[in-house]
C-alpha cells in the first residue's frame, strides 16, 4: 500500500523534466529548485511509507505476540483442564470400584434373601402338596371304604333275593320276641331285611303285619295285655321297615295286633316261644 504515492511522485518528477525540456524557456535555478523541493517531498514521503510500514510491522508483530500469547495460554488451559479431567477420573474410578463393590454386596444379599424366601416358599408349598396329597388319599381311602361297604350290602341283597319265594302267593316272614318285649333281635332284623329286599322289588306287591303273643297274661310289663303287647310288637316292625330299610308305607295296607289267638304252635313250655312273634304277610 505504501508504495503507490512514491511511484505517483516518481511519475510527476518525469512529466516535469519532460515539460521543462519541451519548454526550454525554464531557467537552471529554478529547474534545480524544483528539483530540490521534488526530492525533499519524495524523501518526506519515503520516509513516511517507511514509518507506515514500520508501524504496521510493529502492529503486526504485535499482534502475532498476542496471538502466540493466547495460543500458550490455550495450551495451558488445556493442560490443565486434561490434567483436572484425569484427577477426577482417577478418583471417579476409585468411587466406581467402591460402588461396584458395594453393588455386588447388596446384589448378593439380594439374591441370598431370595433364594431364602424361595426355599421357604418350597417347604411350605411342599407341606402343602403333602397335606392335599394325605387328605385325597384319606377321601380316597373313605371312598373305597364306602364302595366296599355298598357292594357288600349289594351282595348280601342279592343272595337274600335268591332266598326269597317267588311273588305270586303269600309269603311270610315272622320275627320272634322275648316274653313281655317288643324290641327287635339281631336275628329278627335279618329276616326284615329279607321281606323288605321283596316289598322293594315289586310295587304292585301289598303287605301285612300281623302282632301275636303266647297265652301268657301280662304281668310284669309295661303293657296292659296282650293285645296292646302284640300292637306294639307289630307297630316296631312297621316303623322299623320304613325307617331303617326303605319300604314304602303305602305298600303297608295293615298292621295289627292279634294278641294270643292267632297261635302257630301249642302254647306248651317248648312251643310258646313260636307264638311271640310278628309276622310280615306278603301278598301280590
Amino acid at each position: 500500500m505504501m508504495r503507490t504515492p512514491l511511484l505517483m511522485t516518481v511519475i510527476c518528477l518525469v512529466l516535469s523534466i519532460a515539460l521543462i525540456s519541451c519548454g526550454g524557456y525554464v531557467k537552471k535555478d529554478e529547474l534545480e529548485k524544483q528539483l530540490s523541493d521534488q526530492k525533499m517531498d519524495l524523501e518526506q514521503k519515503v520516509q513516511l511509507a517507511q514509518d507506515s510500514a514500520a508501524t504496521a510491522n510493529d502492529k503486526a508483530d504485535k499482534a502475532l505476540s498476542a496471538t502466540r500469547s493466547l495460543e500458550k495460554m490455550r495450551e495451558e488451559i488445556l493442560t490443565t483442564v486434561d490434567k483436572k479431567i484425569d484427577s477426577a477420573l482417577v478418583v471417579a474410578k476409585g468411587d466406581m470400584d467402591r460402588y461396584q463393590e458395594e453393588f455386588k454386596r447388596i446384589a448378593k444379599e439380594a439374591a441370598d434373601k431370595a433364594l431364602s424366601d424361595a426355599t421357604a416358599v418350597a417347604i411350605s408349598e411342599d407341606e402343602k402338596v403333602k397335606m392335599m396329597a394325605k387328605e385325597a388319599a384319606d377321601k380316597a381311602m373313605a371312598a373305597a371304604m364306602e364302595a366296599d361297604r355298598r357292594a357288600q350290602e349289594a351282595a348280601r341283597q342279592a343272595e337274600i333275593a335268591k332266598q326269597l319265594p317267588k311273588v305270586g302267593e303269600p309269603t311270610v316272614f315272622s320275627v320272634y320276641f322275648d316274653s313281655g318285649k317288643a324290641n327287635i333281635k339281631p336275628e329278627g332284623i335279618a329276616e326284615l331285611e329279607k321281606a323288605a329286599a321283596m316289598i322293594k322289588s315289586d310295587s304292585s306287591i301289598k303287605v301285612r303285619i300281623e302282632g301275636n303273643t303266647d297265652n301268657v297274661r301280662v304281668v310284669y310289663s309295661k303293657f296292659r295285655n296282650n293285645w296292646l303287647l302284640s300292637q306294639a310288637r307289630a307297630d316296631a316292625v312297621k316303623k322299623y321297615l320304613v325307617n331303617n330299610l326303605g319300604v314304602s308305607e303305602d305298600a303297608i295296607k295293615a298292621c295289627v295286633g292279634l294278641a294270643e289267638y292267632n297261635p302257630s304252635a301249642p302254647n306248651d313250655k317248648n312251643n310258646k316261644w313260636q307264638n311271640r312273634r310278628v309276622d310280615v304277610i306278603i301278598l301280590q
